[in-house]
């Protein structure tokens, strides 16, 4: 499992190489997407973080917080950073993700990065998705954290036979 910066960083340079942009919003959707395809496939979390469901879909806080400042502007020459327990300071960690792991984040980049912030939030809204099941608790009672439950992901990416449907 990875910190959700190192394959938000390993997203956004991604991006960077094949020249098109991402929004805090669209890479909230694409590092969700990964998370569930890959999941799928090895049947583990690709993101040891969990997501949280907001009103616009999965989201990391971590990255949410670092990147709002770009309001819907793409994420161009920032990457995600850690804080140093020592200092205080933010400071950059370049992403060390396996081979294999790579190839699956990379497919999923590829059969998403035509889609626009938009449709992404309405792929990630998709009917009995694990967002719309914790969206809908939340309406009826108390949600903590509103914390997408990975064993949902799992189920639902698994339902969507990511072997077919990503290649």
């Amino acid at each position: 499992m990875y910190d959700v910066r190192d394959v938000a960083n390993f997203t956004l340079d991604y991006a960077d190489e094949h020249n098109f942009g991402i929004t805090n919003l669209a890479l909230q959707k694409l590092l969700y997407f990964a998370h569930g395809w890959f999941f799928a496939i090895f049947e583990e979390p690709l993101i040891k973080n969990k997501f949280e469901a907001w009103q616009y879909g999965p989201v990391q806080r971590v990255l949410y917080d670092q990147f709002k400042a770009l309001k819907d502007r793409p994420i161009k020459g920032l990457r995600a950073t850690y804080i140093d327990p020592l200092n205080g300071n933010p400071h950059y960690k370049t992403p060390k993700i396996c081979d294999d792991h790579a190839s699956v984040i990379r497919a999923v980049l590829q059969k998403y990065q035509r889609y626009s912030a938009g449709e992404l939030v309405t792929e990630s809204h998709v009917e009995d998705s694990p967002w719309e099941f914790v969206w809908q608790q939340a309406e009826d009672a108390i949600y903590p954290g509103m914390k997408i439950p990975d064993a949902l992901i799992l189920d639902h990416f698994k339902r969507l036979n990511p072997i077919l449907t990503l290649h």
